[in-house]
């Protein structure tokens, strides 16, 4: 299976992201939050996939043991049922959109174990990494109010969501990063239920495409919120990459059209006015 879909040390390695984590003896890393160190599925991900992209490009075989130790472990530490897979966040998490008291997952996390577990099963054949992987899958099967990851936008297309709440809002960065992990498991064959969410989560976000578009940058949610400048540029890497993956033309229009408005002369007011009357509907809200 190929590296992941976009370039994780160029996103957040290279800007000291390791220098955020707290490695366990076993490599695992862990985050400092103010109320202490946690494991949080993203960033354990985050790492594996990092290392898997540097076996495939250099060869080292300390990185493919690092990947491979850290799917083992991922395997061992997470919550199964009969049917699911979970690797739930133990802290609390608000933001304007979600106030989120733990345990909670997110398609964000579901869906990076979804491109780890595939990687794991592609390279070692062991069954155990499939099994885990498809029982990872089915909080996307699941509304957010029955305890998955699914969502709707108003049109009544699939969407998947970084922060389930009560109301959709659907974080763009965390969609993409769920479909990317449903196209990995779809692509070893032997899960269709994924490519078939995978499709129909791709044709929703090209038809909800317009809403993350500000006509000067993209939204972070469905909100309307203004994408920092880091997110902005994230999203730009992240269509480009479903353009690849399924030759969609619509993706890759918007990639363009996004990677103008960081050069657009309109862009450094507006977006300074936007994030303010962001924050102050906050704080009245």
């Amino acid at each position: 299976m190929n590296a992941y879909y976009i370039d994780l040390g160029y996103k957040d390695v290279r800007i000291g992201m390791y220098d955020r984590l707290d490695f366990d003896g076993d490599g695992i890393p862990r985050y400092r939050y103010p109320s202490g160190l946690y494991y949080n599925i993203t960033f354990i991900c985050h790492v594996a996939l990092y290392h898997h992209s540097r076996w495939l490009k250099f060869g080292r075989l300390d990185d493919l043991q690092l990947f491979l130790r850290v799917s083992e472990w991922i395997v061992l530490h997470g919550e199964e049922s009969a049917d699911s897979f979970i690797f739930p966040y133990t802290f609390p998490y608000a933001c304007p959109h979600a106030h989120l008291a733990p345990p909670w997952i997110s398609a964000l996390g579901q869906g990076r174990m979804l491109s780890v577990l595939s990687r794991a099963h592609a390279i070692t054949g062991k069954e155990e990494f499939l099994r885990t992987a498809c029982k990872a899958m089915r909080p996307f099967e699941l509304p957010a109010s029955q305890g998955g990851v699914q969502a709707r936008f108003p049109d009544g297309g699939i969407g998947f969501e970084e922060y389930p709440g009560q109301e959709p809002n659907l974080v763009l960065n965390g969609l993409i990063t769920a479909l990317a992990g449903l196209y990995d498991l779809g692509e070893t064959g032997q899960a269709p239920r994924a490519g078939e969410l995978f499709r129909q989560g791709v044709v929703s976000l090209e038809a909800n495409l317009h809403r993350y578009d500000l006509a000067y940058w993209s939204a972070y949610d469905l909100t309307g919120y203004v994408a920092s400048a880091n997110y902005h540029l994230y999203h730009i890497m992240q269509l480009w990459a479903l353009y690849e993956m399924t030759g969609r033309e619509a993706f890759k229009r918007t990639t363009l059209k996004w990677q103008a408005y960081r050069k657009g002369p309109r862009f450094g007011a507006t977006y300074l006015v936007s994030r303010g009357r962001t924050w102050l509907s906050q704080q009245l809200a």
